[in-house]
């Protein structure tokens, strides 16, 4: 059994993880969209923490950088002030990335090695550690595959890169507030209709992963720059490869900025769409006021999202907007899983005293 002492370490140490993976997340896409990934062209788990100490150094990272196609294709007129600043993004993503890790597995060890965890417990930080491991490797393999031919990361391998980084928040984000609810919070009234708004909220969090998902595609081919108009494309409803013969083999299309950039608005117009209905359907159902809350926030939020979306589009991708956009997709994820984790530990705490 846990001390209230030891519940309050838990939900400190799960909310600092949560907070440094919000961060994590930030300064990927900042690495992104600024092509500061491939700036660093190797990868050592310890001796990757030693910057370049001295001009020398520098000098050496440059010219290891400067054999990459990047460099050769698109960076060539670069110089090493300007090296140093993408350098720098790249290096902060990789040392933030393994201060994570100390910060999830030190606590860990001990809650594991004191046996303050419960079987359930255990094996969700276990997945999670299996998960966290793949994510290191998945950063290593995104960046290996911008080293070779091509002067870019492949999108494929980006967007298996940000999933996977928002399954580790979604799974953390859900054990946190279990633990706060079982730890903190005695109201787990049941309305009745919570099995119908858990489905819905299942179903939103699918298609708007779908849609981060794509929203990578997109960052990885510089797809937003491809059409910046909306609604049309152009003068079109959808890019001219779909019109052609090429449109056959559904790779090429997924290599496509212009059909990249239709998928993304698909994709964003049905998490809108999913999340109305969401709302309009559940409002009046039988549920707890937080919940309401919940519906109430998702509906804003991606009302803003979705203008956000088009602005960014019409203003040619801004960074700063850029950046925003994608956090503003993780705050309505996060509302989402809350709002599936407290219809899960309602349904928990009703079934123990039914």
């Amino acid at each position: 059994m846990r001390s209230n002492k030891d519940n309050k370490f838990l939900l400190i140490w799960l909310l600092i993880n949560l907070t440094l993976i919000i961060m994590m997340v930030a300064i990927g896409g900042i690495t992104r969209l600024t092509d500061s990934g491939l700036s660093m062209t190797n990868w050592r788990l310890f001796m990757g923490i030693i910057p370049p100490l001295n001009e020398s150094d520098w000098i050496d990272y440059f010219n290891q950088y400067k054999k990459t196609p990047e460099f050769m294709m698109k960076n060539f007129n670069m110089t090493l002030p300007e090296f140093k600043k993408i350098f720098f993004w790249e290096y902060l993503h990789r040392i933030w990335g393994r201060l994570i890790g100390l910060v999830f597995f030190l606590p860990l060890v001990y809650f594991w090695l004191t046996k303050k965890l419960t079987q359930n417990e255990k094996k969700n930080f276990f997945i999670l550690s299996l998960i966290g491991f793949f994510q290191a490797f998945m950063g290593w393999f995104m960046v290996k595959s911008g080293l070779y031919e091509k002067p870019d990361v492949s999108h494929f391998r980006l967007s298996a890169h940000l999933l996977t980084a928002f399954i580790i928040y979604s799974i953390l984000l859900y054990i946190f507030w279990n633990s706060y609810r079982s730890f903190y919070s005695s109201d787990n009234s049941y309305f009745g209709d919570e099995a119908k708004l858990e489905k819905y909220i299942v179903c939103s969090i699918l298609i708007l992963l779908s849609t981060i998902v794509t929203g990578a595609f997109v960052a990885g081919t510089n797809s937003g720059l491809s059409y910046n108009n909306f609604p049309l494309m152009d003068e079109r409803i959808y890019p001219p490869i779909l019109a052609s013969e090429e449109n056959k083999n559904f790779l090429i299309l997924l290599n496509d900025s212009g059909f990249i950039q239709f998928l993304h608005r698909i994709f964003a117009t049905l998490t809108l769409v999913t999340i109305f209905l969401t709302y309009f359907l559940n409002r009046k159902s039988n549920i707890s006021s937080f919940l309401y809350r919940i519906l109430a926030a998702i509906f804003l939020l991606i009302i803003f999202q979705y203008i956000l979306g088009i602005t960014i589009l019409l203003l040619y991708v801004p960074i700063s907007l850029g950046l925003f956009h994608q956090l503003s997709s993780m705050a309505i994820l996060s509302i989402l899983v809350i709002g599936y984790s407290e219809i899960q530990f309602i349904k928990k705490t009703n079934k123990l005293y039914s």
